[in-house]
């Protein structure tokens, strides 16, 4: 029984040396591109960002599948660190937060769109951090109901989501 629950994190942690096995023969787009695809397979969501956080500023860097940034989807453009994410920011997670419900979570501060409109039932943080201090997240949306949330499966995409980050500077590149 424990070997089967491994497996798939082995799996996981193998496609993940796999594609850093690549970082120096692939453009960074398909880097990016193949690593949230992974995060994406591995938390079987709809949909994912890669976000940076820049002092008081979060941008998206990269999503997949790549039109949904805002408005036609969940990933919204350059918001403050006082409000990301989702106007949750008061909850300082560490390693995770799990939204059964955010159906009616805002995308932006402004609040004119909430993350049900646009088909996302469940949403997922998972912030980076560096030294102690936040320099990411990688959020992950489904548009069915998520109770639970394995977080060894959140060590690996958090360690996935830094090393992404490190390759990368703004959404596009």
């Amino acid at each position: 029984m424990g070997v089967t629950r491994f497996e798939p994190l082995h799996g996981l942690s193998a496609a993940i040396d796999r594609l850093t096995e690549h970082a120096a023969d692939w453009t960074t787009p398909r880097l990016l591109d193949e690593g949230l695809d992974l995060v994406r397979d591995a938390s079987w969501a709809d949909t994912c960002a890669l976000l940076r956080i820049d002092g008081d500023v979060v941008t998206p860097v990269r999503c997949r599948p790549a039109d949904a940034v805002a408005p036609q989807g969940p990933i919204s453009p350059a918001v403050p660190t006082s409000w990301f994410p989702w106007g949750l920011a008061p909850v300082h997670a560490d390693r995770f937060l799990l939204v059964d419900d955010a159906r009616t979570l805002p995308v932006t501060p402004e609040g004119t769109t909430v993350l049900g409109e646009l088909g996302t039932r469940s949403c997922l943080h998972l912030p980076l951090r560096e030294r102690g201090a936040t320099v990411g997240a990688i959020h992950v949306f489904w548009s069915e109901s998520r109770l639970e949330w394995d977080d060894d499966r959140g060590r690996l995409l958090r360690s996935l989501g830094q090393f992404l980050l490190s390759r990368c500077t703004t959404i596009g590149d």
